[in-house]
């Protein structure tokens, strides 16, 4: 949700231009994050699962793959930097953003790569917590510094120095909570115990880098197709419209990793039950939570784009499509970890590079034909290919009766909650001048969505469970929170 404000409070303050100026000098950095991998986090954490916090090997496994990934990164980002310098000075032409991009791919290899890979051995041992309180803080710093930067440095640079800002300090705080469960001072042997199983987990982290590129080129190449049939101000809306999608796409990396250490143990545990319910049930929450976003802010596009400032409207179309996007890349992102569990990595591969196919066969046509939304389309058609193929490949290794992990009426429920929602939220949208429409078309729709999903595709026992799980809990922390008043009233 603070992503989401920084995003529409830096396009008001910085205005449309500067937004599309920052896309592409960002869109370097971008490409790094995806090509300067071989996957060896995901493989790092399927290391690490088994063990117990600040284990001497924990050091060992983690100083053998942050040192392989820095000089992978730093490799990358000088190729990337030379490939900006010819594209902004070549067929994109905008010679002035080749030294903000380069600030920014400065910025990826020295703090954002380092706070990465701590995050992994965060997420290996499922500190949702503590991952949490860092992201909260990276997001907060990016927002302050960006706001402040408007009043003196009102261009490209002021939002990339307070993007590089925000890395630096949360790798300050990464390194402070990772101590917790990484033990710094350990014997040379663990260290060396670490880099001889090196070689096993960038092997098999090898397996998953073709899907990974490939999904990551997916994912940045409607940047780069509309940086050469667009224009700057096209890209900003874009670029704002993905960049909403995107805070909800980001819900997928942060499920899965605190989804795929439990798919490893009870594959492991040979628990084909409980490997099977986890992620189902995951996948049937992703989908329920972000199917709501999509129907409710969807519909309501035209009101929720005019928050961007003037220009931005011309995006609303872009992002009621965009937004479906989340949930097909989140179900399908969690079924492909499932396959990694289960150590059949490749499968993911071929599934990633359809999806890429078909997003760049269809984008270049659709932008040219369609402009932005036509983009967006792409991006869509995309998901979907992936999601139906991953799901294909993924049946043979769920042992349950899928539709009594998610039966039938659960699914024509989620249907008709999106439809319903999306209707209504439009319709109510467009009543009354904004922001008083967009107000009540969020209202409106999301009490659609909901009553739709409740009526229609109804609760399982274990969801009754865990709801009822989850409100003795907020009633509990209230009742300890008005114990601690009284006690300090009484004091």
């Amino acid at each position: 949700m603070l992503a989401l404000l920084s995003g529409i409070v830096t396009a008001r303050l910085y205005g449309i231009r500067v937004i599309g100026e920052f896309a592409l000098a960002y869109a370097p950095t971008g490409a790094v994050w995806y090509l300067s991998t071989v996957r060896e986090q995901p493989a790092l954490v399927k290391a690490l699962a088994p063990l117990r916090p600040r284990d001497p090997l924990v050091t060992g496994l983690f100083t053998a793959v942050f040192a392989f990934s820095t000089v992978l990164t730093a490799i990358v980002a000088a190729a990337a930097a030379l490939v900006a310098w010819l594209l902004f000075h070549g067929p994109i032409y905008h010679p002035r953003l080749f030294a903000p991009a380069v600030l920014s791919l400065a910025g990826c290899l020295l703090f954002a790569n380092p706070g990465w890979n701590v995050d992994t051995v965060l997420s290996a041992f499922r500190t949702g917590r503590q991952l949490f309180w860092i992201r909260l803080h990276q997001t907060l710093i990016y927002l302050l510094l960006a706001v402040a930067a408007s009043f003196v440095l009102p261009s490209v640079w002021g939002m990339m120095l307070a993007l590089v800002a925000s890395y630096a300090t949360s790798l300050a705080h990464r390194a402070i909570v990772a101590r917790r469960w990484i033990d710094f001072s350990i014997p040379r042997s663990a260290v060396r115990a670490g880099f001889s199983e090196l070689s096993s987990i960038v092997r098999f982290g090898l397996k998953l880098t073709p899907g990974f590129l490939a999904n990551g080129a997916s994912n940045e190449i409607g940047t780069w197709i509309l940086g050469a049939v667009s224009s700057v101000a096209g890209i900003g809306a874009y670029n704002r419209a993905w960049s909403m999608s995107q805070r909800f796409v980001e819900a997928e990396f942060r499920i899965t990793e605190m989804l795929f250490p439990t798919l490893v143990e009870r594959h492991g545990a040979r628990d084909r039950e409980g490997f099977d319910r986890a992620l189902m049930d995951s996948v049937r929450y992703a989908a329920t939570g972000l199917l709501f976003p999509a129907a409710v802010a969807g519909g309501a596009a035209s009101g929720v784009m005019s928050l961007y400032g003037p220009g931005f409207e011309r995006g609303a179309t872009t992002l009621a499509i965009l937004l479906v996007l989340p949930a097909l890349l989140s179900t399908g992102s969690m079924q492909a970890f499932a396959l990694v569990a289960v150590n059949r990595p490749l499968a993911t591969t071929f599934v990633a590079l359809a999806r890429l196919s078909v997003t760049i066969a269809t984008g270049v046509g659709l932008s040219l034909w369609l402009g932005i939304s036509g983009m967006a389309i792409a991006m869509v058609l995309g998901g979907l290919v992936q999601l139906i193929l991953q799901s294909l490949a993924t049946r043979p290794h769920i042992h349950t009766p899928l539709l009594s992990l998610w039966p039938a009426r659960q699914i024509v429920g989620l249907a008709v909650a999106y439809v319903l929602g999306f209707a209504v939220s439009h319709g109510l949208d467009g009543l009354t001048p904004e922001p008083a429409g967009l107000i009540l078309g969020l209202a409106g729709g999301s009490a659609a969505y909901a009553l739709a999903l409740l009526l229609v595709g109804g609760l399982l026992p274990r969801d009754r469970q865990r709801a009822g799980k989850v409100f003795r809990g907020v009633r509990k922390l209230r009742a300890s929170g008005g114990q601690a008043a009284l006690s300090s009233s009484r004091g």
